[in-house]
């Protein structure tokens, strides 16, 4: 009885999905030649199209984030009548077999979203997630809080749970919290299983998703973003490529709920049920903004260094990051849709005010929506994107401080932990009185220890090394010194460990090689990273990645950069209390810098270290090659990647938040990493 049930079911789809075929051809036929926009949007089965765009309007947008547009209505008719026809098939379906059981691991799984909003549901993760800080439960809305600065575990079904309960963890359907809250959302990342993730959203909630145009298999863009709508209110974004290199790496999620607040996640994790179940990912603590109320333009504006306020320059880089990637073209079908009441409506700046001084006009910046529209007051963290291209410069909108390893550099400064001015501020200190002098020995500086965490080895060389521990160390002066150079001569560095899995360590894990799909090795890279460890000049080395959580596999991406202060300095005897004090008013003379204080950075004292979370590998495909001179460097980026720098003040943070077990172990004789092409598991 199933069986011809389903057929006669399969046979009607079948029927109407001929006869809306044959209106929408019809449907074209008939249309007028000279029709202005006429949008033909296919289904994900057919091929891609390209959709031309046209140039936003200048009229201001109303935006209503509590109310619900249309969804379904003109082009995507066809695909809303399918969605709604399967939706009624499998309850008939349902009502026909009965309830099916939970599967045994229902517990670890997140496909269990249906019961999402229900109060048992909702209990039952609330037992089994380890305890938060106080700021964390679930408010009564059931949309769970996380506290500032934790870097959060995927719950993985395979992490021991007697040794993961420090960890903080997350699901994805408590980040994104109930179906119903949503208003909007933008999601990005490199692997995509859509119809999966389609079932964690109420069907009328728009979505935008930016994805790899080779992963998903859309046509290659070449000079502007591919756009096409998968699902009812879905836009799929794949941005161009640099060259027909590299790849749209980044993952990211912005949540915009009906209440107004925005919730900011950025992590390692793609958006499909392996990694979201079987390999270990971590993101840090989600930000959540609120709606803010602010005059619409203000008469002055406070001038600061950019690099230095985390608040002013975050939304701002996410901004110019959502727009590098196509999500406002994506935002112009959506208005064409029918969608005009979305809480982002645009990423372009606001129309300047009109000044009523006759004095001559002076071009100044207008903030975006997206600064305005909500509080980024608490923001403590610094975006770090990769953006493929070429940029030169250190100044401009094309210039390099805004990609890559050189954005990396930036953000170590804007967090207080660059190694010149923290010299230059043990430099410029005003000693302790007494009648010796401090004497430091000569050429001991600050220094960076590097710890880093990868899923996928790049191709390395001595000199990218180099410039990479430059930027790891904020030294922007270095960096300059080194191009200057001509990059040739690269003098001994400071400790850089890669942290990967030895073949042992994969086939220790719970799913064994065959788990290790996304940890990537070639033998040729491998036999480079030999040749520059034997290198004592270098400072590379190779450490084991081992899992704090167990015997699971990692796709994680970390970079700790601990700082390392030099000895402290000898006192001379022989010098005088005067002889100090005209010295250190002369040497700082010499390296004068116009900042602001800021209270709250001198309260806190020196960093002890800082780590980056994201979608980077260590890989200069990630994080892009510097060349060029010291006046009009060059950096040239592979991949779109997404991360954000933390600040830590304490051996005890480092601990905290380190994904792998410490500490780790370095490989020895007789070890090899990974290498997924030697797997029998992978072999073609």
């Amino acid at each position: 009885m199933d069986s011809d049930y389903d057929a006669d079911i399969a046979r009607a789809i079948a029927l109407s999905l001929q006869d809306a075929e044959e209106k929408q051809s019809h449907s074209k036929s008939v249309s007028k030649p000279g029709a202005r926009e006429v949008l033909v949007i296919s289904s994900d089965e057919e091929e891609d199209d390209i959709l031309e765009v046209p140039a936003p309007t200048k009229k201001n947008l109303t935006v209503e984030p509590n109310t619900k547009p249309a969804a379904g209505a003109g082009p995507l008719s066809f695909l809303a009548d399918r969605a709604q026809m399967e939706r009624e098939r499998l309850a008939r379906h349902k009502r026909v077999r009965g309830p099916t059981p939970p599967p045994s691991n229902a517990d670890d799984s997140d496909s269990d979203i249906d019961s999402e909003g229900s109060a048992p549901k909702r209990a039952r993760l609330s037992a089994n997630a380890p305890p938060l800080a106080a700021n964390s439960a679930a408010p009564s809305s059931g949309r769970r809080t996380f506290p500032s600065g934790a870097v959060l575990r995927i719950d993985t079904q395979h992490a021991d749970p007697t040794r993961s309960d420090k960890t903080p963890c997350i699901r994805l359907s408590e980040l994104l919290g109930p179906k119903d809250e949503l208003a909007f959302a933008i999601l990005s990342a490199f692997v995509v299983d859509a119809p999966w993730l389609y079932e964690f959203f109420a069907h009328e909630t728009p979505v935008i998703l930016v994805t790899d145009s080779n992963t998903c298999g859309a046509d290659a863009p070449d000079d502007g973003p591919t756009l096409k709508n998968i699902f009812p209110s879905w836009v799929r974004v794949c941005p161009p490529l640099y060259n027909d290199r590299g790849c749209m790496h980044m993952k990211f999620m912005l949540l915009f709920s009906k209440s107004g607040t925005l919730r900011v996640v950025v992590s390692s994790t793609n958006l499909v049920p392996h990694d979201w179940r079987h390999v270990e990912n971590v993101c840090p603590a989600p930000y959540s903004f609120f709606l803010t109320c602010r005059a619409p333009h203000r008469t002055r504006r406070r001038v600061c260094d950019p690099a230095r306020s985390l608040a002013n320059l975050s939304p701002a880089m996410l901004a110019r990051v959502l727009k590098a990637v196509g999500v406002q073209e994506a935002l112009g079908i959506m208005q064409r849709q029918g969608h005009t009441s979305l809480p982002l409506p645009t990423l372009l700046p606001l129309p300047p005010p009109q000044s009523k001084s006759k004095s001559k006009s002076v071009t100044i910046r207008t903030p975006t929506p997206l600064e305005t529209n909500w509080d980024w007051s608490q923001v403590r963290v610094a975006l770090v994107p990769s953006v493929a291209g070429r940029w030169e410069g250190w100044t401009g909108t094309e210039g390099v401080l805004w990609t890559g390893q050189l954005r990396l550099m930036r953000a170590v400064q804007a967090l207080g932990c660059s190694l010149e001015d923290l010299e230059g501020g043990a430099k410029n200190a005003k000693p302790k009185k007494g009648k010796g002098k401090a004497k430091a020995k000569g050429g001991e500086k600050w220094e960076v220890e590097l710890d880093c965490l990868t899923s996928s080895i790049g191709t390395y060389t001595a000199p990218w090394l180099a410039v990479f521990r430059l930027c790891a160390a904020g030294r922007a002066q270095g960096v300059q010194a080194w191009l200057d150079r001509g990059r040739k001569k690269t003098p001994p560095q400071g400790p850089t460990r890669i942290l990967f899995p030895t073949l042992e360590t994969v086939r220790g894990t719970t799913m064994g090689e065959p788990g290790a799909g996304t940890v990537f090795c070639r033998r040729g890279q491998w036999t480079k990273i030999a040749a520059l460890v034997a290198d004592t000049n270098t400072g590379l080395k190779m450490y084991d990645a081992k899992s704090r959580s167990g015997n699971v596999g990692m796709h994680t991406k970390m970079i700790m950069g601990t700082l390392l202060a030099p000895p402290e300095p000898e006192v001379d005897p022989e010098a005088t209390e005067s002889d100090t004090e005209t010295e250190t008013e002369s040497d700082s003379d010499s390296d004068i810098q116009i900042l602001e204080d800021d209270p709250e950075e001198e309260k806190r004292g020196k960093p002890h270290a800082w780590l980056y979370v994201g979608s980077h590998n260590f890989t200069p495909s990630a994080w892009g090659t510097v060349s060029g001179s010291g006046f009009s460097p060059v950096v040239t980026v592979a991949n779109y990647e997404l991360g954000v720098v933390l600040r830590l003040d304490t051996p005890a943070d480092v601990d905290q938040v380190a994904a792998w077990e410490r500490p780790a172990r370095r490989y020895g004789k007789g070890d090899v990493p990974w290498i997924q092409e030697e797997s029998p598991f992978f072999r073609p």
